[in-house]
């Protein structure tokens, strides 16, 4: 039976189960950096319904056999599908998203209330439409002039992955800039322009940042877990349903973790940041 044309018709319809459209944390606009989008269960072999990539470079999921909600994606920067340590271009830091999706039912039980078609419709489109944010790699392409630092977070006197960072302007509580740690423990902070600019602004400036990590070290369920997954250990982050407004999309809410490993280990230090550059060799911060 046609949903949309008379039955003397072929009817085939298909509707978007889910929108992606990476955005830079920094300059908060679509990220230009194409990515690799994984699902997290890729691993197992199992099939899983395909991510497409549009030139726009926005991604889709079509509703189609085993599109269930909510699923698991990995996003990373590689060449290749799966990730590889030695081929991350490092311009972005990974992200691992559990993401609902609204069921194909609801769907269409919406398209079909005919009552508020016109306007319903437009805006269930627009909640298939989420917009995660990425932060800085190493390799971050970003200008000579900007403030910023190039940091380690460690623990043990080893690098400690996957850290969270926020700078916030000393004697405030205005969050200047946000950056996420590597599988190196290194990150890249580059303060808000806004905050940088004007002849009112000092030099040097004083920001505290702070660091943090989950309560205990996450371990391998075995030792070989670490080379079949390279990022068996990268954080789980809930997104929120569709059409709320997300501060896990947006990086300003840590990961949720297991118990025990919640992101509540932290060390914060008072850092002076010279205006137009971005600093290096600095001690690294480290967890206890």
């Amino acid at each position: 039976m046609n949903q949309f044309l008379p039955s003397r018709f072929v009817e085939n319809v298909e509707r978007l189960a889910l929108g992606i459209e990476p955005m830079d944390a920094v300059r908060a606009r679509p990220l230009s950096y194409q990515l690799q989008v994984e699902h997290e269960a890729a691993l197992s072999g199992l099939p899983r319904p395909p991510i497409e990539r549009h030139t726009s470079n926005r991604y889709a999921l079509r509703y189609q056999p085993g599109v269930k909600t909510p699923i698991e994606l990995r996003f990373f920067d590689t060449a290749n599908r799966i990730y590889k340590p030695e081929r991350d271009r490092r311009r972005i830091v990974p992200r691992r998203l559990r993401i609902p999706i609204m069921t194909l039912t609801d769907v269409e039980t919406e398209e079909l209330d005919e009552a508020q078609a016109a306007n319903k419709t437009v805006k269930d489109f627009r909640r298939r439409i989420r917009r995660p944010v990425f932060f800085p790699g190493a390799a971050y392409d970003f200008s000579a002039t900007d403030t910023g630092l190039r940091g380690r977070v460690t623990r043990g006197g080893n690098p400690m992955r996957w850290a969270r960072v926020v700078a916030v302007l000393d004697g405030t509580t205005v969050v200047v800039g946000r950056a996420h740690g590597d599988d190196r423990g290194e990150f890249l902070l580059l303060i808000n322009s806004a905050v940088t600019t004007g002849g009112a602004t000092p030099n040097p400036l004083r920001i505290q940042v702070t660091v943090a990590g989950p309560d205990t070290a996450p371990t391998p369920a075995d030792p070989d877990q670490p080379k079949r997954d390279p990022l068996w250990d990268l954080p789980l982050e809930i997104m929120a349903a569709p059409g709320v407004n997300d501060p896990v999309a947006t990086g300003e809410q840590d990961p949720d973790q297991p118990p025990g490993q919640e992101y509540t280990a932290t060390f914060t230090r008072i850092v002076e940041f010279t205006v137009g550059k971005c600093l290096s060799g600095l001690e690294d911060f480290e967890i206890t």
